[in-house]
């Protein structure tokens, strides 16, 4: 359940980036703090949601073949 928000919030982090970038080359200005802060903020959790969803990976049991 974790993984699937992180991932999410991830990817909703990343649209906003995306739509706050366009609305500053269009000139406002006024978004660029905005889009910092956002930025350090989709960072940290797409970071956390890559180690927690290695983390989970590396865990999981081995197959074995027969």
């Amino acid at each position: 359940i974790v993984l699937l928000i992180l991932g999410t919030l991830a990817a909703l982090l990343i649209v906003a980036q995306l739509v706050m970038g366009q609305l500053i080359l269009s000139g406002q200005a006024q978004w660029i703090k905005g889009h910092q802060h956002s930025g350090y903020l989709t960072v940290l959790v797409s970071l956390a949601y890559i180690v927690l969803s290695l983390m989970v990976i590396a865990s999981s049991p081995k197959r074995t073949q027969s």
